[in-house]
């Protein structure tokens, strides 16, 4: 790191285009006590849009003059999926600490190589797995640490309904990894949350039904056996005429699913009887990412988004999708 204990200056790596999340990461390194120094985007119009949203910011159109600066010390990267990985390594080659928008890359090989370059280079890595801090997912947690709900033995979560995927990069397989690759990666990283314990085996299915004009999967499920016995079941749907709970997860104690955002449906026993109680969740916290990345960074505080588990999160997608390849049960690697 080139800065002081005290100061930590930050870059990011692609400005716009997708919910203007150049200006997030850049205000949340502000917000931290962070210098938001420089960005770098290809589109020389995003960096037009940088230097009125941060006036006096560096902007750069070549991602190596950006990582040339000596006085950048932290680079988080906001591009296309599949440019993670090499973007990633120039970072941490630089002597950068990096954060990576999810997912962190699209092949577990590749992910497994930034967790060891980091480790080389004594340098930060981590993903911004910042649905860590959901408000249904904070409370969740709580019931479990509080053994409300017992010992997890089944787990559902779903996302989608029937609309055509949009055209844009996030649909196209070469570049998005595919279909699971997007929520899939804030869902696979929910369960391995919740569910303790190494994983036995991933079986996966595909459908490509209806939009054949795509690139990414139509549907894509997930059947994740734990060596607990506990089994997930994820699904990622454009074609699902009718949708269900997004998270049902049942324990030997209780029982929670989610169906709304900021109310949470709990079923425990009450006198012999099973009671449905509906709890507000708590505010979501999505901030508390880069207060974790400042403690860490500032004050050494232990980083709570590690790179091994994001790449445990990579490893569980790409097993998925050759599981349904080979159509057969796997283990994931990292998991002996």
């Amino acid at each position: 790191m080139t800065g002081t204990s005290q100061t930590i200056r930050g870059a990011v790596i692609g400005y716009g285009g997708a919910f203007n999340m150049g200006r997030a990461h850049g205000n949340n390194m502000k917000r931290v006590g962070f210098e938001f120094v420089a960005a770098c985007d290809l589109d020389p119009k995003r960096m037009e849009q940088a230097s009125e949203e941060f006036p006096g910011i560096r902007t750069y159109t070549s991602v190596s003059e950006l990582l040339e600066q000596p006085d950048i010390d932290l680079v988080t990267v906001i591009t296309p999926h599949n440019t993670h990985a090499p973007l990633a390594e120039q970072v941490l080659r630089s002597g950068k600490h990096c954060i990576l928008e999810k997912p962190m890359c699209i092949r577990a090989k590749e992910a497994d190589a930034l967790v060891r370059l980091s480790r080389e280079k004594g340098l930060m890595l981590s993903v911004f797995h910042n649905r860590r801090w959901d408000g249904w997912y904070l409370t969740v947690k709580e019931l479990i640490d509080q053994g409300v709900i017992g010992d997890i033995f089944h787990v559902e979560m779903f996302m989608g309904g029937y609309n055509e995927p949009r055209d844009w990069w996030r649909e196209d397989k070469q570049i998005s990894g595919g279909a699971f690759y997007d929520w899939g990666a804030h869902y696979v990283d929910y369960l391995l949350g919740i569910v303790p314990g190494k994983i036995r085996s991933v079986r996966g299915y595909v459908h490509n039904r209806v939009w054949h004009q795509k690139t990414n999967e139509d549907q894509i499920d997930s059947t994740i056996l734990f060596e607990s016995g506990a089994v997930a079941q994820i699904q990622i749907s454009s074609i699902a005429r009718t949708g269900k709970a997004k998270f049902r997860i049942l324990g030997t104690k209780g029982a929670a699913e989610v169906w709304n955002s900021g109310e949470l449906n709990l079923y425990t026993d009450v006198d012999g009887k099973n009671e449905k109680t509906t709890l507000q969740t708590q505010p979501e916290q999505h901030h508390r990412y880069y207060d974790n990345i400042a403690g860490h960074l500032l004050r050494r505080e232990e980083l709570i988004v590690k790179p091994e588990e994001a790449r445990r999160v990579i490893a569980v997608i790409e097993t998925t999708e050759r599981s349904a390849q080979e159509g057969r049960e796997l283990l994931p690697p990292f998991e002996e």
